[in-house]
């Protein structure tokens, strides 16, 4: 950025000032991204694609800046993380309310849970800031193409009515 370290309390007079606008931020343009994909779209199915091709832009853009929002949130002044969690949690219920729309629409699993749906798309996008390298083997397309793939045909409901059968993991001593 071309300044000291020293100059960035110039404009953030504590560590955890600078932290604050870090997440305020990140949450912040994860949503608007999120929001403005979404609006474009009647579909459950393709409100859903846009979810993940949205957060992946968003997050992918900045991987610094989420990354520290991802591993760093708890360590805010508790005084300002009632904020930060709020913003999280809109962010997190506006994906809630996608992915219940597609339970309802027939095109997820609807014997699974929306929250535990929610949960594991936000895992699945959100731990990609930390692995996922520009100059690798896969594109930002390429990457939004196998989460997608992985998420919803893995969450799709099956062709036979309700749940599948669990089967047994059998695991022997030789491997």
């Amino acid at each position: 950025m071309g300044i000291r370290k020293a100059s960035l309390y110039h404009h953030f007079p504590q560590k955890d000032d600078l932290l604050y606008a870090l997440c305020v931020d990140s949450l912040s343009r994860i949503g608007s991204a999120v929001e403005e994909a979404i609006d474009w779209q009647d579909d459950p199915i393709d409100q859903l694609l846009a979810v993940i091709g949205a957060h992946l832009r968003a997050t992918l853009a900045d991987q610094d800046m989420h990354a520290t929002m991802l591993s760093e949130l708890r360590s805010i002044n508790p005084a300002r993380i009632t904020e930060v969690v709020a913003l999280r949690n809109a962010y997190e219920t506006l994906v809630h309310d996608v992915i219940r729309e597609a339970q309802a629409g027939g095109a997820l699993r609807s014997y699974i849970s929306s929250r535990q749906l929610t949960l594991a798309l936000l895992n699945l996008l959100n731990w990609t800031i930390f692995w996922f390298r520009f100059d690798g083997t896969m594109s930002v397309p390429e990457l939004r193409t196998t989460l997608t793939s992985i998420f919803v045909e893995g969450a799709a409901a099956p062709a036979a009515s309700g749940p599948p059968r669990p089967q047994r993991l059998i695991v022997r001593p030789d491997g």
